[in-house]
């Protein structure tokens, strides 16, 4: 789904929407580093060209041999996260925080502390390997000593540190309400259905609270059905649709004078079915 949320800055950008501050998580982390390098229509259009490269790959490559020999030799991890850091590697040339154009934060769970940890200085690569290290998937990430896991965990929408930087109006892109998961059939079903009520109750409770104090304008796409964990034949798509949302919802997100407007925003996108020609 960082593509949709790829498209959706996309379109948001062309209508000159530009940033003061960043805050990112999971792949928010990854979209948010990259265009806080790389801020306006030139950003953008390096982030829409990652995720168009990206539809043919597979980043989850699960070898049964290997993960029956980690989970033997009790490893962190199911599978290496190689490709995410060679990513990581060749868009982002500075690999500190005090290099980006426009300030950024990446949330991401310390195991030890059981809680959020926001990285806003040293290595800005390490912070995005931690933000996105899917528990139990991805290896879990040491910085100085402790290990994070992905800031989904803890901030799916970290609207409060948002808060607690001081910003008076938050443009937010929540993926945490874009599909929806079907009834349970079986025990992952359960589970999946479980995660996804404890992350949308968690950014409904936090808009609710969050916005007695700033202004929030909540943006929440919603697709037929959601692509598998590391299927990205829908990219390019999803990428399309997320910038022809922004374009319908931009005037009604801010007024005449620019001002963002309070609010949720959300409309049902069509996504083409598994098999179906994509556009290109």
């Amino acid at each position: 789904m960082g593509a949709l949320q790829a498209g959706i800055l996309r379109g948001l950008t062309r209508r000159g929407f530009r940033p003061s501050r960043i805050v990112g998580t999971s792949v928010g982390a990854l979209n948010g580093a990259l265009l806080a390098f790389h801020p306006g229509e030139a950003g953008v259009e390096m982030l829409a060209n990652v995720w168009r490269d990206l539809q043919d790959e597979h980043y989850l490559k699960i070898n049964p041999v290997r993960v029956a020999l980690r989970i033997a030799s009790r490893k962190l991890y199911l599978v290496r996260n190689d490709f995410l850091q060679k990513l990581i590697a060749e868009h982002i040339l500075i690999d500190e925080f005090s290099a980006t154009e426009v300030p950024l934060h990446i949330a991401a769970t310390n195991l030890a502390a059981a809680r959020k940890h926001v990285f806003s200085e040293g290595s800005v690569s390490q912070a995005v390997l931690a933000s996105t290290a899917i528990p139990g998937i991805f290896s879990p990430v040491e910085i100085d000593g402790d290990f994070y896991v992905d800031g989904g965990v803890t901030a799916n929408l970290d609207l409060e540190t948002a808060v607690e930087l001081g910003a008076k109006q938050i443009l937010a892109i929540d993926l945490s309400h874009c599909f929806e998961v079907p009834d349970p059939s079986n025990v992952m079903d359960v589970i999946t259905r479980t995660v996804d009520i404890v992350l949308r109750e968690r950014v409904d409770h936090d808009v609710r609270w969050l916005g007695k104090k700033t202004q929030i304008a909540l943006l929440q796409p919603r697709v037929d059905s959601g692509p598998g964990v590391g299927d990205l034949s829908q990219a390019w798509h999803l990428l399309e649709q997320g910038e022809a949302f922004a374009e319908r919802i931009v005037d009604d997100c801010f007024d005449s004078k620019g001002r963002l407007q309070p609010g949720t925003f959300g409309e049902n996108l069509s996504i083409p079915a598994a098999g179906d020609a994509v556009s290109a």
